[in-house]
């Protein structure tokens, strides 16, 4: 019998009888029902079922049209209840009115009661059944509502995952033979709609607007299903939307904070903007089953390998600033991004609009703090080229790449558009950090792309050099002519039509701020090489060679190579490693496109074949004193401008960019005194040292920069000058150079 009425083996004499009548009634009550045939329908409503799982007297959930109670059974609680519904098709067939049912689930004998609700049960006091509440869920029934729903969907849902879409998560809401068999009813299955309703909070206006515009026979089905659910969240969303008001949240409310398709940020107290990382959020909020465990968020970014493509994470939402208390949305770890500072927002913008820059070949500099600003600020540029980075690297890349069929790519096509209008969404959740390529230390260094900044080429540096202006306008004209070359001019196929410049002289007389003023005028990049770079066997010098020259054509380089002597010297007879040396070397320069400049203090060492391949060749004399006191003003005039900017961030509070700023500088006291320096026998680099080193002087005196530090230099410099002098029998440098004919 109880197999045949779906009982349990454990129920009593007396429910059992009782679920006998209940059935003999059913059965003649479907019988008159069944001959009645259809009637008309009263207007629709909703109903409210209880559904009770006990894990004592089996798995199928008890349904019930009151809310149960509780009772004590042995050890446990037990939960009872009246109006049981034993049969749900003939429930449903004698209201065919109902919309939807709105199920509260509730789950009882699970394990030890806790002591107070067993001290109210032993006073004969009520325990509240609400603490045995563990869920509740909508299953619509009428068709007519399905339908009205779907309809307003697109409307009203669109951009957010809701329960009639027909997305995989959210399965159509179809007829009613689709919810399942009649032993499994009251239990949730895929078209079950889950408190607290998360899509309906976020579209509220929507649906108020919408809904009104809709034809009669949907809209008594949809004012029914909103007015219940209005109601039944009105509180709880009265209480969300105060605290939201206020930029604050609760850990009881963080559901309502997350909404798919928003863009949230990730800022820890340990990260400023340039480290904070958006991303799209996929889902809802998912929480952890278990008490006091983290929340999580399913979200995308894109990378950049060449192509861009989603990464897919999950973030958590940990360190909570309270579990119990309102917080401010901005104090979390991950928060929407409307939350966020204004400021904050710009910067991502603004670092996303540079990565796509950079997504193909790029120069770049790097504003990250230098040590100080008289060093030439070539030291902070970089050039980013992913292809040419993944070329150098596709040794020690031990991960295989992923297809594009593996993952969700950009369209390439979309790759040529400088503007592509692809929304924050993409912009903002870009990479952080890209590879860029240091052309001072010759290392790939990953750059935080905050402080990457287009390049502001200094054409004004080669106006300020001190030169005669005869060698300015051919050193112009010669670059000028190179940059416009379209076509090679040699007749044998292969052969080089670069640039090759010769600047020769002593130190300190202008000839690398030359190489550096030809690559600012020329707008390239300077791949600088020095000797110690290079090696000195044969077979070093043309691999080397080979790269810094591929490199140079690739990115359109001004190469330097500073000091170069070693590589030009004589060749001589008895010496075949310096022959092949520079055999080597006139080699690979006979093949080179680009402008190449070659410095020496040397040049009477040079081998002769290097001179057919020199198109221009300039000597760099000693500073006379009109040179010296032009270089002096130049530098002083880069010494009012940092005290201007010192004055700037005083103004502004900055306290510490004006402390790296020093303490001041006498301006008007050194431009007094600039005739007495410009007396004093020194090349270019002397006197940038000079001022470097007083600056570090007057910073540590505390005191502002003046003539006394500069002086002080000088002096203690002339006493080593005046040694060397005595040393070489009041020869100088230049004259020693040219006595051995190499100057």
């Amino acid at each position: 019998m109880c197999r045949l009425l779906d009982l349990s083996s454990q129920i009593s004499d007396e429910d059992l009888f009782e679920a006998i009548e209940v059935a003999s009634q059913n059965l003649k009550e479907y019988e008159i029902l069944k001959s009645k045939g259809t009637e008309k329908l009263g207007p629709p409503r909703f109903q409210i079922i209880h559904s009770v799982h006990c894990h004592v007297t089996g798995d199928k959930p008890q349904l019930y049209l009151e809310q149960p109670w509780v009772v004590e059974d042995g050890p446990l609680l037990h939960l009872r209840g009246s109006k049981a519904i034993n049969n749900f098709d003939l429930f449903l067939e004698r209201n065919k009115e109902i919309a939807f049912i709105i199920y509260k689930d509730y789950e009882c004998c699970d394990g030890v009661p806790s002591t107070t609700s067993k001290s109210k049960i032993e006073l004969g006091l009520e325990v509240d059944a609400s603490i045995f509440l563990t869920g509740e869920h909508i299953q619509l029934i009428s068709n007519d509502l399905k339908l009205a729903l779907e309809s307003l969907s697109g409307k009203v849902f669109d951009g957010i995952p809701h329960p009639f879409s027909e997305e995989e998560d959210y399965p159509s809401i179809g007829s009613t033979d689709k919810r399942g068999p009649p032993q499994l009813l009251g239990e949730k299955d895929n078209q079950s709609i889950d408190y607290p309703y998360m899509f309906l909070f976020h579209r509220r206006k929507e649906v108020e607007e919408v809904t009104t515009k809709q034809p009669p026979g949907a809209q008594i089905y949809l004012d029914v299903f909103f007015n219940y659910l209005f109601s039944r969240m009105a509180e709880e969303w009265a209480v969300v939307d105060q605290l939201l008001a206020q930029k604050k949240i609760s850990a009881k409310y963080l559901d309502y904070l997350f909404v798919p398709n928003q863009i949230v940020l990730m800022q820890r107290k340990d990260m400023d903007t340039a480290q904070t990382k958006a991303y799209v959020l996929q889902d809802w909020l998912q929480r952890s089953s278990q008490q006091g465990s983290t929340s999580t968020v399913s979200v995308y970014s894109w990378e950049f390998d060449g192509n861009f493509y989603k990464s897919l994470s999950d973030l958590s939402i940990e360190d909570l600033p309270s579990e119990t208390g309102n917080f401010l949305i901005t104090e979390m770890s991950v928060y929407p991004i409307e939350f966020a500072n204004k400021e904050v927002v710009s910067a991502l913008r603004k670092r996303g609009n540079m990565f796509w820059k950079c997504r193909a070949r790029h120069y770049v500099s790097y504003n990250g703090k230098t040590d100080h600003a008289i060093q030439s600020s070539m030291d902070s540029r970089f050039m980013i080229d992913i292809a040419t980075y993944k070329q150098m690297h596709r040794n020690q890349d031990n991960e295989p790449e992923q297809h594009s069929s593996d993952r969700e790519e950009l369209p390439i096509q979309l790759l040529s558009e400088d503007s592509p209008m692809l929304g924050d969404s993409f912009f903002l959740c870009l990479p952080t950090s890209i590879a860029g390529f240091n052309m001072q230390t010759k290392e790939w260094i990953n750059l935080n792309v905050h402080y990457i900044e287009d390049v502001v080429w200094n054409t004004e540096a080669f106006e300020f050099l001190v030169i005669d202006q005869g060698t300015k306008s051919m050193i112009q004209a010669v670059v000028t002519n190179q940059l416009h070359a379209s076509q090679n001019t040699d007749l044998i196929r292969g052969k080089g039509n670069g640039l090759f410049i010769l600047l020769h002289g002593g130190p300190g007389t202008g000839k690398t701020l030359t190489a550096e003023s030809v690559a600012e005028i020329a707008k390239k990049p300077l791949y600088r090489v020095t000797c110690g770079d290079i090696g000195t066997s044969a077979q070093d010098v043309e691999n080397y060679l080979e790269i810094v020259l591929h490199l140079g054509k690739t990115w359109g380089c001004v190469v330097l190579l500073d000091e170069a002597d070693v590589f030009l010297q004589q060749r001589e007879l008895y010496n075949l490693e310096r022959n092949a040396l520079v055999s080597v070397f006139l080699r690979v320069l006979e093949y080179y496109d680009g402008i190449l400049i070659l410095t020496s203090n040397r040049v009477g060492i040079f081998d002769e074949a290097f001179k057919s391949r020199i198109q221009l060749s300039l000597r760099y004399k000693s500073l006379d004193r009109s040179q010296r006191l032009q270089i002096w003003i130049n530098f002083l005039k880069r010494l009012e401008q940092l005290e201007n900017e010192r004055l700037d961030a005083e103004r502004r509070g900055d306290k510490k960019d004006g402390t790296m700023l020093g303490y001041g500088i006498n301006v008007d006291e050194i431009k007094e005194r600039l005739e007495e320096l410009a007396d004093e026998s020194m090349n270019g680099r002397q006197i940038r040292n000079t001022i470097s080193t007083a600056r570090q002087l007057a910073m540590y005196q505390r005191k502002k920069l003046s003539y006394e530090h500069i002086q002080a230099v000088i002096d203690e410099a002339n006493k080593f000058d005046e040694y060397l002098l005595e040393l070489n029998k009041g020869y100088s440098a230049d004259e020693i150079q040219r006595d051995k004919k190499e100057r």
